[in-house]
């Protein structure tokens, strides 16, 4: 099972962040959406092609590259956890958006032990809940519209769903507000609020 491969990598240093080239991401057949991926494919596609650069501003305007981000969907009884972005912190074209995934950037620090152990890492610093029941990768999501002004073009989503029971919440009060758990029919009411690679994750979860 994935969650339990480590991967092996070879980085400069600690805060370089993890990215993938563009034409091995997508092998000469692009496309746009949220797309089921097996565990399997996904361990190839990061063993083989993941590497890591320094964060610069170069780097956020390099369309050759996708940044990586694990972008998880928090689940509790039947319901997605939502919040919106304040217009302060975090990344600035994004302010304002509403949102059903969480997640950012991956680092090389970030990448130690079982997969599990650093996704659970990267969860850990942006929720807090009573009890992680399981988790599952769901697929990858890429956009390159103008719809989010272009971050899409430099990053793709690793997308995974955390299920979790007790209280749970958001840790980075000073960036979300009106955080709550809403069901699939409540949250397509809220599309037009969300960030586009929300709208693709929820497009995608009401379809399957």
């Amino acid at each position: 099972m994935i969650l339990g491969s480590v991967l092996h990598i070879d980085a400069i240093g600690e805060k370089d962040l993890a990215v993938i080239p563009r034409k091995d991401l997508f092998d000469g057949e692009y496309w746009s959406g949220m797309r089921k991926m097996k565990e399997d494919v996904l361990l190839k596609l990061l063993s083989h092609y993941m590497i890591f650069r320094d964060r610069t501003e170069e780097l956020e305007k390099d369309e050759s590259l996708k940044q990586i981000i694990p972008y998880f969907l928090i689940k509790k009884d039947g319901k997605y956890l939502t919040a919106r972005r304040k217009n302060t912190g975090g990344e600035t074209r994004l302010h304002g958006g509403r949102l059903i995934g969480f997640g950012g950037h991956l680092r090389a620090e970030d990448i130690k032990g079982t997969m599990a152990e650093w996704l659970k890492r990267e969860f850990d610093e942006e929720i807090e809940t009573k009890t992680i029941l399981g988790i599952s990768f769901l697929g990858i999501v890429n956009h390159d519209g103008e719809e989010d002004r272009g971050v899409g073009k430099v990053h793709m989503g690793l997308v995974f769903e955390i299920e979790v029971e007790g209280k749970t919440i958001i840790k980075e009060i000073d960036k979300f507000e009106k955080e709550e758990f809403l069901p699939l029919k409540s949250l397509e009411k809220k599309k037009s609020e969300m960030e586009q690679w929300s709208k693709l994750v929820l497009e995608f979860l009401i379809d399957n």
